[in-house]
């Protein structure tokens, strides 16, 4: 996977505490669409409703391309650093703008259920398997 802004390879890493990719020159992080989702396990964010609020913004594109190679970012006019892939949903954060936008929800207090634990782990064998391509 490449930086979108300056064509970097990305490098799997925590950004935030959070599973992602990062750019070491332009400190922007990549987080693909399951590792989004995973949010909600740490913070009380509801991936839906982040999603909805990117979608249903005026957007445009902004002719750099999807880290996954799928497709063409855009932004809303209003996006804080903070542009998505319609294709794979997943989403680039400029640098320090996944820091501001996890700011907005608070920590979950209670630990992981049983049942969160399969999808929990998701993220991580996402990144083993990026390792090893």
């Amino acid at each position: 996977m490449k930086c979108p802004n300056d064509g970097n390879l990305l490098k799997a890493d925590k950004v935030n505490e959070h599973t992602g990719y990062g750019c070491v020159t332009c400190k922007g992080s990549w987080l693909p669409k399951s590792y989004i989702d995973s949010i909600k396990y740490t913070k009380d964010f509801k991936p839906e409703s982040f999603f909805n609020e990117l979608s249903s913004k005026s957007n445009e594109q902004i002719h750099s391309n999807c880290p996954s190679n799928c497709g063409v970012l855009s932004a809303t006019i209003d996006s804080k650093g903070i542009s998505y892939c319609p294709s794979c949903s997943g989403v680039w954060f400029d640098e320090n703008a996944l820091k501001e936008m996890l700011k907005r929800y608070n920590n979950k207090n209670s630990p992981l259920a049983i049942t969160d634990i399969p999808n929990a782990s998701i993220g991580f064998f996402d990144v083993l398997g990026a390792l090893f391509k």
